[in-house]
């Protein structure tokens, strides 16, 4: 009966420690030390002179052990099987990027979806699948899952920014500051953030919070050319053509070819009566551009106007008058000179 017993034994602790993993350090360490607490009573079990009351006393002794050596196995099996379930929402997470990169948004938002499913905490996962959504202008569904990522994790903030865009897209504007603004709560030099929220509060005409927070993109980082451009827009919708004209030249002096800042300079020039300024920043942008052609033209034929230049003026306003959206008001400027000769 001992000499079976004994087989039995070796075969179980033989079995237990092919079945050990590394996943959960300290049940790894109960687990090894109850298997050297087994093998001890084993021995004092094979001893020759052993006497049935010990015997017994001692097998009591490994059945206990045994059954809390299962628990810890199953314990380890457990953390084995959770681990292997987050790497594989890894991987499907990372399959994701990898589709969204290509521009295969369905694939993407598929490989979230089952990175999620394997890891419901995936807070990456729902930002990836709320991007890949907002690519296919599905911005309700990328806001549900911008939203998923931040509940699951608070201090997302890049869930927070895209969702503010989401909200931008839809036209919720209030709720598209309420976002920005939480974005930058957590992170106050998130420049692309400020800028986008100066955006929305431009649409809002909200000028004093737009220029604000232009003022903050261009702090949070000095060379945003774009964010330049824009304060100086703001501060020219708030009748601060001095400072509108700081900035259009602040953007400039970093990208010396940016077409827009020369032609809003053109139009601040023109506003406040510099006409040879807005004349050279008209041309300037002409040199540059072929999208704002027409809008450059229109503001440089106003500029030789009022400067007394008609041939140059007409040229310009002809020019303009070829694009659609400058059409009218060049012919009514170009009717008004010709009356006027």
């Amino acid at each position: 009966m001992r000499l079976q017993n004994i087989s039995i034994v070796l075969v179980l602790l033989f079995s237990i420690t092919l079945s050990q993993t590394v996943y959960a350090q300290s049940a790894q360490e109960k687990y090894e030390a109850k298997i050297r607490q087994a093998n001890d009573v084993r021995a004092q079990m094979s001893a020759p002179d052993i006497t049935k009351e010990k015997y017994d006393e001692l097998n009591a002794q490994y059945e206990q052990l045994r059954k809390e050596i299962a628990e810890l196995e199953q314990a380890l099996k457990a953390d084995a099987d959770y681990a292997k379930r987050i790497n594989d929402a890894k991987v499907a997470y990372n399959d994701g990027n990898t589709a969204y990169k290509k521009g295969q948004y369905e694939e993407a938002i598929k490989s979230y979806d089952k990175s999620i499913e394997l890891d419901t905490n995936n807070s990456l996962a729902y930002y990836g699948k709320g991007l890949a959504l907002s690519k296919m202008r599905r911005y309700e569904d990328a806001v549900q899952a911008y939203t998923m990522a931040t509940e699951i994790d608070p201090s997302n903030v890049q869930a927070y920014s895209a969702m503010g865009s989401a909200y931008n897209s839809l036209r919720q504007y209030d709720q598209a500051v309420l976002a920005y603004t939480k974005a930058i709560e957590l992170d106050p030099k998130r420049h692309s953030t400020l800028y986008n929220l100066g955006l929305v509060y431009s649409r809002l005409k909200d000028h004093k919070n737009a220029i604000k927070s232009f003022l903050q993109a261009t702090q949070a980082k000095p060379d945003y050319y774009r964010a330049f451009n824009s304060l100086g827009v703001a501060y020219l919708e708030d009748g601060q053509v001095d400072k509108s004209i700081m900035a259009f030249q602040n953007a400039l002096a970093v990208k010396e070819d940016y077409d827009e800042a020369f032609y809003r300079l053109a139009l601040a020039y023109n506003k406040i009566g510099r006409f040879q300024d807005a004349l050279d920043a008209a041309n300037d942008c002409l040199k540059y551009t072929r999208r704002l052609a027409g809008a450059a033209h229109y503001e440089a034929g106003l500029a030789a106007k009022n400067l007394g230049q008609t041939e140059t003026a007409l040229q310009h306003l002809r020019e303009a008058a070829k694009d659609r959206r400058w059409r009218k008001s060049a012919e009514y400027e170009i009717e008004s000179i010709e009356k006027g000769q």
